[in-house]
C-alpha cells in the first residue's frame, strides 16, 4: 500500500494565512505532522514562525531562499532523489472532490498514478464542481503549483519565477511522455488574493517577459492566448 508522502510548504510573509489555511486543512484532515516541512526565507522569518505556529501541526522550520524559483529548487536539492512529495502553497483552503473524498484518500490516489505511471499529479485549479467528473487526462496539461505530487528529481530545475508550474509540467512531461491530472478535485483558494507570499514584489512586471520567455523555449509545447487581461499561454494538449 502507498504511504503518505512528506509535505514541503514554501511560505513567506503569510504566517497567519498559512496557520488558518494551508495548516488547518492538514490538522483537519488528520494528516501526520511529523511529515509536514515548512519552508521560509531566513532566519528572522524562522524565529517569527516558530513562535506563532503551534509545533503540533508541522515537524520542520527550514531555512531555504527568498523566491519562489529559488525556493522551488532549493525544496528539489533538500529532499532525496525519488522521494515523492506533497507540494502545497500557504494559502490553500481546501480541496473540493467531485464525488466527495477525503483528503488523504486523493492524496494516497494521486501518490499511487506518481509511483506507477507519471512523476507529477494534479488536479483542476479551482473548485468549480460543473467542470469535474471522474477521470485522469495524461496528456500535456497545466498542473497548477499551489498543490500537486512530484517524484523529486535533482536535474528538473525551474527557470522563471512566473509560469513556474508551466514549466514544471512539461519537464515533467518531457521526462516521463505524460502528466496525469484528475479532474475530479480542483483547489478552493484565491489567486492572488492575499498580502504576501513568494511572488509579491514585482509580479506583474515580470509576467509579459515570462510568457515570451516560455513561448520562446518551450516553442512546441506552448500556444499564445489573447485574454482579457492581455496575452497569456497555454500548453498544448496535443504535444508529444
Amino acid at each position: 500500500m502507498s504511504s503518505l508522502p512528506r509535505v514541503a510548504i514554501p511560505s513567506y510573509k503569510r504566517v497567519e494565512t498559512l496557520k488558518t489555511h494551508t495548516l488547518k486543512l492538514l490538522d483537519e484532515s488528520g494528516y501526520p505532522p511529523e511529515l509536514i516541512d515548512i519552508f521560509v526565507a531566513s532566519e528572522e522569518e524562522a524565529v517569527l514562525y516558530h513562535e506563532a505556529i503551534p509545533t503540533r501541526l508541522y515537524c520542520n522550520i527550514i531555512i531555504g531562499e527568498k523566491g519562489l524559483l529559488q525556493q522551488r529548487n532549493f525544496i528539489t536539492d533538500y529532499y532525496d532523489e525519488d522521494q515523492i512529495l506533497l507540494q502545497m502553497d500557504d494559502d490553500v483552503k481546501g480541496i473540493k472532490t467531485v464525488p466527495h473524498m477525503g483528503f488523504i484518500d486523493l492524496v494516497l490516489k494521486g501518490v499511487k498514478v506518481v509511483e506507477t505511471t507519471c512523476g507529477l499529479w494534479g488536479v483542476l485549479p479551482n473548485d468549480d464542481a460543473r467542470r469535474m467528473q471522474e477521470r485522469t487526462t495524461i496528456h500535456l496539461t497545466h498542473i497548477i503549483g499551489c498543490f500537486f505530487i512530484n517524484k523529486n528529481h535533482k536535474d528538473v530545475r525551474i527557470t522563471t519565477t512566473e509560469k513556474e508550474d508551466f514549466e514544471r509540467s512539461i519537464l515533467y512531461f518531457q521526462l516521463y511522455g505524460c502528466v496525469a491530472r484528475y479532474k475530479g478535485a480542483g483547489v478552493v483558494t484565491k489567486y492572488e488574493g492575499n498580502p504576501g507570499g513568494l511572488q509579491e514584489e514585482g509580479r506583474r512586471d515580470r509576467m509579459l517577459g515570462a510568457i515570451f520567455y516560455m513561448a520562446t523555449k518551450y516553442k512546441n509545447y506552448v500556444k499564445g492566448v489573447r485574454k482579457t487581461k492581455g496575452l497569456d499561454i497555454l500548453l498544448d494538449w496535443r504535444a508529444i
